[in-house]
């Protein structure tokens, strides 16, 4: 879900030049529209170290196990194998996504609380208005 959202967050809805993260309120943060991982979080934090995915000229794709292992000896960080299949596996999430997701207007994968919170009180404020006005 993670990987899902943060591809949606960062590709273009339909007839858009920028990514939907750039047309957040100014009292948003990408952070606010991403599930919490809690401890895993770290895995997030890597895998943006790393790359989410490459872009090449065919697309967006997942990265390579050359890639993790060169990262993994440039850095002397050392990944267990679940750590490195996760990252990978994220990774693949993430560029498919971004192919699915972009130049297409899709609902967002997540839904935080606060979101939630905002859609409930719009949806509260216009049934008010019809209301009102039926009278």
């Amino acid at each position: 879900m993670y990987a899902q959202q943060w591809a949606w967050l960062n590709s273009r809805a339909k007839d858009q030049k920028s990514s939907r993260a750039s047309f957040l309120e100014d009292d948003e943060s990408i952070v606010d529209r991403l599930p919490d991982l809690g401890p895993f979080n770290y895995i997030i934090e890597l895998l943006s170290r790393i790359g989410v995915a490459m872009n090449s000229g065919s697309g967006v794709h997942a990265i390579t196990w050359q890639e993790l292992d060169a990262f993994m000896r440039s850095t002397s960080i050392r990944l267990n194998l679940w750590e490195a299949e996760t990252i990978r596996k994220l990774s693949a999430i993430y560029a498919n996504s971004i192919m699915q997701f972009d130049d297409k207007n899709v609902p967002a994968p997540f839904i935080s609380g606060r979101e939630k919170e905002r859609i409930a009180g719009n949806l509260k404020s216009a049934l008010r208005n019809i209301v009102v006005k039926e009278r």
